[in-house]
């Protein structure tokens, strides 16, 4: 894939949602919970779990900001530094060393596939953004220098003590190792594995609190939401939503899936490609609805939590873009047909409206003297409650 496309593709990214880079400001828990923590704890807080696991990523990039620039330029360094990682990961998709058919489109999935643009361009959820390195590394062939192969396991290493990924995705790298059994697929296996061993000891430990109360799964609402967050909403738009029951929904979900499912498992070009992509998909699905549990949801307004779709929804756009080479006409005009829909569709709606300014720059100069505050931050009705920075002891 040319070096232009993944600037094209960069740029697209960042119209959707450009105040982010212009006007940057905090998101959620940049500063509730990293910057925040970053200041008391310093380098202490690499260690400290949030949600019951790791967040090295967003630690390292708070812990860069606060040693390196004035609190008013944090926000920027926030913004940019997700924004470039992401950027890396369009190079990653791009190499040479990923030889998946249809990479462009592949690419574009990023920037035109649906979403309400809460995984972008912020340190909170850049774990979303940086799970897809996991994505692909069992896909990559073997480094040609050692320096690649140096590439890829600190590349696992930091994205695999970035949320709870590793453990979600653990399967598919061993499964990669077992059909291939060499070095360069092993060593990032053994990686992964250490980093799923480190999450796994704080998931048990401090665990988050459920996301719902312990209830029987519920098919009927659990294929209606996948229904639409996952299929209708992603290839027609929100208001054909509205136009389906839950059951028709439902339906949808369960006959699209199933037989996606089995037709992929053909014998044919990019079998194991396909199989790497439909198992991650398959799992990090299962691991956002034991998560979310959204057959206990009262209604789905396409919008709260729309986070843990997002990589569900790229892979399925992935496997329908693989398909566009597919021997039978049929198979191959309906994939091109759907992913084409899914692009065109959120057009209208694609360049997100600006938040209002807190005017970061001038508020920030609590944090600069190290004093309590509570600062506004983005999303609108969301505080910083700035504890003040620990006086370091006269003992």
């Amino acid at each position: 894939t040319p070096t232009w496309f993944v600037v094209l593709t960069s740029l697209a990214f960042a119209f959707h949602k450009p105040w982010a880079l212009h006007t940057p400001q905090l998101y959620a828990e940049d500063g509730s919970i990293f910057l925040t923590q970053q200041e008391q704890f310093d380098a202490r807080a690499f260690f400290e779990p949030y949600m019951g696991y790791l967040h090295t990523l967003p630690r390292l990039i708070a812990w860069l900001a606060a040693h390196l620039a004035d609190p008013a330029y944090w926000p920027a360094i926030y913004n940019g530094a997700s924004f470039a990682f992401t950027v890396a990961l369009f190079f990653r998709l791009a190499s040479a060393r990923l030889t998946l058919p249809g990479k462009p489109a592949l690419l574009l999935c990023f920037a035109f596939v649906a979403h309400t643009g809460e995984v972008t361009i912020n340190v909170t959820n850049l774990q979303w953004i940086a799970a897809f390195f996991l994505i692909l590394q069992p896909l990559l062939s073997a480094p040609p220098t050692r320096l690649a192969l140096l590439t890829d396991l600190v590349l696992t290493a930091l994205v695999g003590l970035t949320g709870p990924f590793s453990l979600i995705f653990l399967p598919v790298f061993a499964w990669r190792w077992f059909r291939e059994r060499c070095t360069f697929t092993l060593l990032p296996l053994l990686v992964l594995a250490g980093c799923a061993a480190v999450q796994a000891y704080f998931l048990l430990h401090q665990p988050a609190a459920p996301a719902t109360p312990s209830e029987p799964l519920r098919l009927l609402p659990l294929f209606s939401v996948l229904g639409s967050r996952l299929l209708v909403w992603s290839f027609f738009g929100p208001a054909v939503v509205a136009l389906f029951s839950p059951l028709a929904l439902a339906a949808v979900a369960f006959v699209f899936l199933s037989t996606l499912t089995v037709w992929l498992f053909r014998p044919a070009n990019l079998r194991p490609a396909r199989l790497i992509l439909l198992a991650s998909f398959i799992l990090i699905t299962a691991a956002c609805i034991y998560r979310t549990r959204p057959d206990t949801w009262a209604r789905d307004d396409l919008f709260n939590g729309d986070r843990y779709f997002f990589i569900p929804r790229l892979l399925l756009f992935w496997l329908l873009i693989l398909e566009f080479s597919a021997t039978s006409r049929t198979v191959a005009f309906t994939a091109r047909a759907l992913v084409l829909s899914g692009f065109l569709v959120h057009l209208p709606s694609y360049r997100l409206p600006a938040p209002p300014n807190y005017h970061w720059a001038e508020h920030c100069d609590p944090i600069r003297r190290g004093v309590p505050a509570d600062i506004k931050t983005l999303p609108e009705g969301w505080y910083i409650e700035y504890p003040g920075r620990p006086q370091p002891s006269t003992h």
